[in-house]
């Protein structure tokens, strides 16, 4: 009777271990995607103007002093230098960096094209902007993959005024390399002189050759789901646009046009405050000349209330 007993006691817990060891499963091999829905904004698109004091190459060139983007494991398992939908741990902040009004303390670098605040954002399609929930600065969030060691990488640096993250020469999903893009997004506390005065975001581009992956609908990088360029305030009212691009080419129709091509964006340059709602850069005017700008504008003012007084 206690052989009987001690063997269903036996039998009882290797099938326990058993369901346990089953129920592990096996790492997830497709690629889970919670695209965010996208708000019908409620104001007409802050329009993202060009910036004219950059010739050629990134504002700040990838060099030694940058530390390759290590990102944790994503759907695939896998972590480390080369990701395809990875993102990092949370990033303490050296500076206090203003966002639409909103000091955030840390922040997460995304291979997908962006940086987020108050969560790592794993989403390779991305949306129009706005959208609630998902407050992100996107020099380009689309479906990048640096998988396979030759396909690019992601590096970053910052110091007590600055960050820079670099996305160099990176292919997209699924581990595509025949087109590469390499952009840069700048954030600042506002003052570094690396930026113009009073600005505190800056996107930078080089070559530009891509927009959309294979798990988007794209073909060979193109069509499908446009990828996004822009600021995203997360409260689905505030951001901000370049555009949406989802073909190859160089024409473009503004923020809040059709997609665009994607050539438009090669070795553009903008920079502009997202502290504010609404403060936007016009087209080709050099930061220099900004308080030349306001300066015209008052005096025009000025004079014209002197000829109406008379």
């Amino acid at each position: 009777m206690k052989k009987t007993v001690r063997f269903a006691l036996t039998l009882m817990m290797l099938l326990s271990m058993g369901s346990f060891v089953f129920s592990q499963g096996t790492p997830v091999t497709t690629k889970p995607n919670l695209v965010p829905t996208q708000v019908v904004p409620l104001t007409p698109v802050s329009s993202i103007q060009p910036s004219v004091n950059k010739t050629g190459g990134l504002k700040v060139p990838l060099d030694g002093s940058f530390t390759q983007v290590s990102f944790l494991p994503d759907y695939t398992g896998g972590g480390g230098f080369f990701s395809d939908d990875g993102s990092t741990a949370p990033i303490t902040s050296p500076f206090t960096f203003c966002f639409y009004g909103t000091n955030e303390p840390f922040f997460y670098i995304n291979n997908n094209g962006n940086v987020s605040f108050d969560f790592a954002l794993s989403t390779y399609t991305s949306t129009g902007f706005p959208v609630s929930g998902i407050p992100v600065l996107a020099p380009f969030w689309g479906d990048v993959d640096t998988r396979g060691g030759n396909i690019g990488s992601v590096w970053y640096k910052m110091d007590a005024h600055k960050v820079i993250v670099i996305w160099n020469a990176v292919g997209y999903y699924g581990v595509h390399g025949d087109k590469l893009n390499t952009f840069e997004l700048i954030f600042t506390d506002g003052t570094d002189p690396i930026l113009g005065s009073g600005n505190n975001v800056a996107f930078s581009y080089t070559t530009m050759q891509w927009t959309t992956g294979d798990a988007s609908s794209g073909t060979g990088g193109f069509g499908g789901v446009p990828a996004t360029v822009g600021v995203n305030k997360g409260d689905g009212i505030d951001y901000a646009l370049v555009g949406r691009f989802d073909h190859a080419g160089t024409d473009f129709d503004g923020a809040g046009g059709n997609a665009d091509g994607i050539g438009y964006l090669a070795d553009k340059y903008y920079e502009f405050n997202a502290c504010g709602n609404t403060v936007v850069i016009p087209p080709n005017v050099p930061i220099s000349d900004w308080a030349l700008v306001l300066l015209g504008i008052a005096l025009l003012g000025v004079g014209t209330l002197y000829i109406m007084k008379r």
